[in-house]
């Protein structure tokens, strides 16, 4: 039986997100407001009971994080929140804390965040449920991109995992870096054929391909996915590159209406990374100054 419960996390989240994100406080108050939310997501990973006391840098913690799957990525995001929180929460550092800094720790809670869905994706293969793809499309770009380049290292012959960080690199990024990946990995992808009977008709819908074109390759497959949707998102932005602007998507069509334990599962993630969220439209109606703190976001 789980230790950790999404609900028991609530009030508490909406205070942290809200501080960090939707307040004009110092970045060194935002900072030190990071470390606790690493916290409840460190929680969320190792199921650690709600009644525990823990810290980052607590030896027992990092034991209990050394025998995770793929624990180098927590281990990673740990040590950039550790070393950016120390310097803002001791009164020994009296410069000043930048945008900079703050960005370096809000990066490793993406990792954090992302870790979910990596070790969700160990459990059930990427691309095998079409519902949970859907929905894993609604998440913010640089929470997918950190998923997908993560699992491509792993997994570098999933179809449907290349079709994905291509378009995550697109929006998380800009067409140059997606290009750049593209041709950085021009070998290994000229040798996987695009076409698979389930990734086919997948890719058809976005009208890429057509069932003539069966021997194209992932490369010139990637290729014209670049160009395309690279096009597509200069002529008219990216839909949403953030949590608030996906929340109102997510909402509408990102849970999944299945009893499966899978879909629990994603389900339940889901709802823990968009927890004290707020919709960007009514929180630039509710903020005296919104755009400060939307830059922020961004």
């Amino acid at each position: 039986m789980a230790c950790f419960n999404n609900e028991q996390y609530q009030i508490l989240a909406n205070d942290l997100i809200g501080d960090i994100f939707y307040t004009s406080t110092s970045y060194r108050g935002k900072i030190s407001t990071l470390r606790q939310y690493a916290e409840i997501i460190i929680r969320k990973i190792l199921d650690i009971n709600p009644k525990e006391k823990i810290m980052l840098g607590d030896k027992r913690i990092r034991k209990h994080i050394e025998t995770l799957q793929n624990h180098e990525v927590v281990e990673n995001a740990v040590k950039k929140l550790k070393e950016e929180g120390n310097k803002t929460t001791h009164t020994q550092y009296r410069g000043e804390v930048t945008d900079k800094e703050f960005n370096i720790a809000m990066d490793g809670i993406f990792d954090l965040l992302s870790y979910l869905f990596i070790n969700y994706f160990e459990k059930y293969e990427f691309g095998t449920n079409t519902e949970v793809m859907y929905s894993f499309s609604i998440l913010p770009p640089i929470i997918r991109y950190k998923v997908l380049i993560f699992l491509y290292g792993k997994y570098p012959e999933n179809r449907c995992i290349i079709d994905k960080l291509v378009l995550a690199t697109l929006k998380a990024c800009d067409v140059q870096t997606a290009e750049k990946w593209v041709e950085d990995n021009k070998e290994s992808l000229m040798l996987i054929s695009a076409y698979s009977e389930n990734f086919n008709n997948n890719i058809e819908l976005q009208y890429l391909i057509s069932k003539k074109d069966v021997e194209i390759n992932m490369y010139q497959l990637c290729k014209k996915k670049v160009n395309q949707v690279g096009e597509m998102i200069n002529r008219s932005g990216v839909l949403y590159s953030d949590f608030e602007s996906a929340l109102p998507h997510y909402r509408k069509n990102g849970i999944i209406q299945d009893n499966t334990l899978e879909a629990q599962e994603f389900n339940d993630i889901m709802e823990f990374i968009y927890m004290g969220r707020k919709e960007r439209e009514r929180l630039c109606s509710a903020l005296n100054n919104p755009m400060l703190i939307l830059n922020i976001i961004e």
